[in-house]
């Protein structure tokens, strides 16, 4: 079934408040899986389901042993000074999960929301709200413009990168010769995203979308019955993340 961009949203952001809220583990595994079958139910591909297995492991890693060694508990082994516990363990495998939902909530809004799809019906419900729907209609355009170079940063990363490499200028060897690299490629990227920023700032300006909030013909919302299950189960797994 026919599934649109707003309850797509709407479900990556409920997912993410189940883990924000619920304090069982399985609960936080039902909504791993759930999010992961959405995935590939909706972007068709196991490759979106690969790629942010990276991140998620180094920061799933990470979390686990931050808690590992800082709760106290009964002693499972020691590194120098510091204690790994039981408690320390079941923390770090409970935050990590909840990580690991944050992060294919936020893969799964990158990859299957369209965003000028999601802001056509929070810009027409601001008309009806006035005045005071002025401040929902900049926002939906800023998270929107958000959402729209999250893609462009992410190439211009890559493609900075190769540059720094052609120039010999890599990040192999110790910490230090990675954090030099890894500020030089975040100073580039930022300046070229601030740059788009303005360039974008400036056309809406010339285009006159001050003026959208009022004169802009909007289209009417269309509601699929998969896109009403979509919402069903999102509002289902707020309540299951509220009580458990």
């Amino acid at each position: 079934m026919k599934t649109g961009s707003l309850s797509r949203f709407i479900f990556a952001v409920s997912a993410a408040a189940t883990a924000l809220t619920t304090d069982h583990v399985e609960v936080i595994l039902i909504t791993i899986i759930i999010v992961v079958l959405a995935m590939i139910l909706w972007t068709r591909s196991l490759k979106n389901i690969v790629e942010p297995a990276r991140l998620v492991i180094w920061f799933f890693a990470f979390v686990f042993v931050l808690h590992l060694f800082s709760h106290p508990g009964k002693v499972l082994f020691s590194v120098f000074s510091l204690n790994a516990t039981v408690e320390g363990a079941q923390a770090g495998l409970f935050y990590g999960e909840k990580l690991i939902v944050f992060i294919y909530s936020a893969y799964l809004i990158l990859k299957t929301v369209e965003p000028f799809e999601l802001v056509r019906p929070l810009e027409r419900f601001a008309r009806i709200l006035g005045k005071p729907g002025r401040f929902l209609s900049f926002l939906a355009l800023s998270f929107s413009l958000a959402l729209r170079f999250i893609p462009d940063l992410i190439r211009q990363g890559k493609q900075t990168m190769m540059a720094f490499n052609t120039r010999g200028i890599t990040f192999d060897g110790g910490l230090k010769n990675r954090l030099n690299g890894a500020v030089q490629l975040v100073a580039v990227v930022f300046v070229n995203a601030f740059k788009s920023a303005e360039s974008a700032a400036l056309a809406l300006s010339v285009r006159g979308y001050s003026t959208r909030h009022k004169r802009a013909l909007f289209p009417p919302i269309e509601i699929s019955a998969g896109g009403v299950l979509t919402v069903i189960f999102s509002a289902a797994f707020i309540v299951l993340g509220w009580r458990f």
